[in-house]
């Protein structure tokens, strides 16, 4: 019984850093707020984690955990490449609206980034994703031959992290449903629409890139 109590604290103090966190950011947010939103004492915070930075840090573990699942579980199955990317992306953008401490995980990744003026290692993992898969299609003739795999990368990181950015004055639903309605302008540019049924269509073969 005061395992189970001990771990709801825990979660409820994961949950109210994440908030903070993506709200804030590190540098504004503190323990006194992370504390209130839990509903818990400072004390009873302390007993689960010594600091600030103990927090970000397993809130930061959990998000590369589950990014790198994410991304590894790209790129399977017969889809095509264009499919691949939009599946890819709305499914990170899924994660983003739907999970708080993966969304916090990372806010924290690219703040600490900016400070040291570099790419934020997330980002570089799923554009070296991005690239592989957009290689690897070329390579069979699948699609999109020609054309520079690391612009066609940095178009999907666009559509994706701009989408992130300015989302928020936008009318409709979360980033899941903005990231689709952005690739339904862009996909058929490519000539290609996905299968499965539901919002993302009819199947056809892919269409040679013109």
């Amino acid at each position: 019984m005061k395992q189970d109590r001990a771990r709801r604290t825990y979660d409820q103090l994961l949950d109210s850093a994440a908030a903070e966190f993506l709200r804030h950011g590190f540098t504004g947010t503190n323990l006194a707020a992370v504390a209130a939103r839990s509903q818990v004492t400072k004390g009873a915070l302390y007993g689960h984690f010594a600091s600030k930075a103990e927090l970000a840090e397993e809130l930061s573990r959990r998000f590369e955990d589950a990014w790198a699942q994410l991304l590894a579980a790209s790129g399977r199955g017969d889809r095509s490449l264009v499919c691949t990317l939009r599946e890819l992306t709305t499914g990170l953008a899924r994660r983003l609206d739907d999970d708080p401490r993966f969304a916090a995980g990372l806010r924290l990744a690219t703040d600490a980034a900016l400070v040291d003026r570099r790419e934020p290692a997330p980002i570089g993992e799923l554009r070296d994703v991005l690239e592989s898969l957009v290689r690897e299609a070329q390579r069979d003739g699948r699609t999109l031959a020609g054309q520079p795999p690391e612009v066609l990368a940095r178009l999907v990181l666009v559509l994706l992290l701009g989408t992130h950015s300015t989302r928020w004055g936008a009318e409709g639903g979360g980033l899941a449903e903005q990231v689709r309605e952005i690739w339904d302008v862009v996909q058929p540019v490519v000539a290609e629409r996905c299968g499965g049924g539901g919002a993302e269509g009819g199947r056809r073969g892919p269409v040679p890139y013109e």
